[in-house]
């Protein structure tokens, strides 16, 4: 059995309340792609405390997974990411480590992709990660890694279901670190 990741969910009501407040006025402008406008008064989360882990492990024997806010999927065997959701998509994507981080695709419309498509380590550090494996630098890799789509104007639900089962996968993998990249 695995035991489930729970993360600090003491901030979602307030924000629920404050994102129902802000919705109906950002929806319209979100749809017009007007994101500077519907942005400028979002109900970020705020934080009074920063949440630590120590590394009680060396990285030299650490197993290390990857999270990628770059809205990566398989191309051909996962669905892309729904990047006209005005709300954004708040699934994920598993990403088997083996998977050539070259095949991958891009679902996330609110970067622009050429610096990633020329290099994907750049927002998926695979092929980084092998070559500290490969010298001794790092433990090793997880199984999975997992992309998700950085545009997620529901924060709440991001806290309370996709991260705690990615958390979960991770630590059932063994994962001792991970690497969130932010896109």
């Amino acid at each position: 059995m695995t035991a489930v990741a729970r993360a600090d969910t003491r901030w979602v009501a307030e924000f629920r309340s404050r994102y129902d407040a802000w919705w109906p006025a950002a929806a319209p402008l979100i749809e017009a792609h007007d994101y500077a406008s519907a942005f400028k008064s979002y109900p970020w989360p705020v934080f009074t405390e920063t949440p630590w882990a120590l590394v009680t492990k060396p990285l030299r024997a650490s197993r290390v997974g990857v999270v990628t806010t770059g809205g990566l999927y398989r191309a051909g065997h996962d669905v892309p990411f729904d990047g006209k959701a005005l709300e954004g998509d708040w699934s994920f994507r598993a990403i088997p480590a083996e998977t050539p981080i070259q095949t991958l695709g891009i679902s996330h419309e609110h970067f622009p992709h050429e610096t990633a498509q020329a290099d994907m380590n750049t927002i998926f550090p695979l092929g980084r990660l092998r070559e500290l494996e490969a010298g001794g630098e790092i433990g090793g890799l997880t199984l999975t890694h997992y992309s998700l789509m950085g545009y997620c104007t529901r924060a709440a639900d991001v806290a309370e279901t996709m991260a705690p089962e990615i958390a979960s996968r991770l630590k059932a993998e063994g994962a001792d670190a991970v690497l969130v990249i932010p896109v």
